[in-house]
């Protein structure tokens, strides 16, 4: 499992391959003293590597195979070792078996402790291989979410309505999705990450379709030939403007409808997490009950985030309730009723504890200092709790205060590789589901040198 480390560091490593100068090396150097950070961090701030060239230069820093794990070439016998709570927290997975030996790709060289835990499950040596983060957690939602599988037909054998296909691209917040249509047979689809969902529609689809889209393929496609044109969508409540393409010959027709970005106060205000954070966030979820503190620098980006949350995590007609000590808004979201919270603190924590009985399918909660009383009643009122508390944002190098007790994931607003910023969302502590461990404090992965 352990791979002897080599003696050359980062930048020597990368130095050697040709991949940056002695010049990228003083411009590194100098933007890790104004920032901070580590050095292969500064390299790709300033573009002058790519996020995968360091995690290559690690890997040889460690004798460890790179590899680009692909989700239908996982052995699911192996994935079902380990579970999805667990790849997340660990950003790991188990993608091959050798003989009687077993690799984990990591996205560290360090997360030695992930195959240990492997190991006494599986009762079997484990080898580890460094991949891309993102590639890794793409691959854990694949696998566990039912994608990249291989075999069978394209399509779902479960038909849907289009109102349905509507809110499944809504609720993933696909970029495109689409009718086709074959003989009379149409067959819905939308694009999910980096997937195509394809299901059969219901018989009564075109009917559906002239009431939800206005103007409607009756009125702007020819019977021979193509068509484009913006219209107004209205599905589940929710009305939104979608641009339309479509392509008609004497065989069928294919429908393209793409989201335009509207106005709205929300959209202004705050940016939501990316789909792959979403997808993440319902696969947790679903693998058993989810407790998330959102936290954020300036705090604002975090509490006007929280009563959205369940609407974008949760499928259309969710049940949740949105806990605030502050004025209620007049903008209703959709499935999210509002309560504030008002009242001494012994009447409020009886009021929560018959809430329990409404059976909500999710509740944020914004907590001050009540916390005492709010947050341990409001934290089982529903499977999904979300909260924000107060006085818990970052400071300036983006690190927050302890999240409260009883939270098991955070979803934090963080610098990324490469300068951008977004939602980031993280284990408060390494999930032991596989066997118990005593934790291990490990040095830094990456040396704060350069080539001499």
């Amino acid at each position: 499992m352990d791979r002897e480390r080599t003696e050359k560091n980062i930048g020597r490593i990368l130095f050697d391959a040709g991949r940056i100068t002695e010049s990228d090396v003083g411009r590194a150097l100098a933007h890790q003293r104004q920032e901070g950070g580590l050095f292969g961090e500064a390299l790709v701030a300033l573009g002058l590597v790519r996020p995968s060239e360091v995690d290559w230069g690690l890997a040889s820093q460690y004798n460890l195979p790179y590899v680009f794990p692909d989700a239908s070439a996982v052995d699911p016998s192996l994935a079902r070792l380990v579970t999805v709570d667990w790849a997340l927290a660990h950003t790991a997975l188990p993608i091959a078996r050798s003989g009687e030996r077993i690799t984990l790709v990591v996205d560290s060289p360090l997360k030695t402790e992930a195959a240990r835990e492997l190991e006494a499950r599986a009762g079997m040596p484990v080898d580890l291989a460094l991949g891309p983060a993102e590639q890794i957690r793409q691959a854990i939602r694949q696998v566990f979410g039912g994608e990249g599988q291989g075999g069978g037909s394209l399509i779902a054998t479960r038909a849907l309505s289009l109102d349905e296909l509507g809110s499944l691209a809504r609720m993933t917040q696909s970029p495109r999705w689409g009718i086709s249509v074959r003989e009379g047979q149409g067959i819905g689809w939308y694009q999910d990450d980096l997937e195509v969902r394809r299901y059969r529609l219901k018989p009564d689809w075109e009917a559906v379709l002239e009431r939800i889209l206005s103007p409607s393929p009756g009125e702007r496609l020819p019977a021979r030939g193509e068509g484009a044109w913006l219209a107004q969508i209205r599905q589940g409540g929710q009305s939104g403007v979608v641009e339309v393409r479509g392509i008609s010959t004497s065989l069928g027709f294919e429908l393209l409808l793409t989201p335009r970005e509207t106005h709205s106060r929300e959209a202004d205000e705050v940016p939501g997490p990316d789909r792959s954070t979403l997808t993440e966030l319902r696969l947790l979820l679903a693998a058993g009950a989810l407790v998330l503190q959102i936290r954020s620098r300036p705090e604002r980006m975090a509490r006007e985030l929280l009563p959205r949350l369940p609407g974008l995590v949760l499928a259309e007609g969710h049940r949740s309730l949105h806990l605030s000590r502050r004025e209620v808004s007049s903008t209703p979201l959709s499935g999210v009723l509002t309560l504030p919270l008002e009242g001494p603190e012994g009447a409020t924590a009886r009021r929560l504890k018959e809430l329990e009985e409404f059976c909500f399918d999710a509740v944020s909660v914004e907590v001050a200092s009540d916390y005492p009383v709010v947050w341990p009643a409001a934290r089982t009122l529903a499977p999904a709790v979300f909260v924000w508390a107060a006085r818990s944002a970052g400071n300036a190098s983006g690190e927050y205060p302890p999240p409260l007790p009883g939270v098991e994931w955070t979803l934090d607003w963080v610098g990324k590789r490469g300068g951008r910023w977004g939602w980031s969302l993280q284990r408060v502590v390494a999930s032991s589901d596989l066997a118990p461990v005593e934790p291990q404090s490990t040095p830094a992965a990456e040396e704060n040198d350069v080539p001499n």
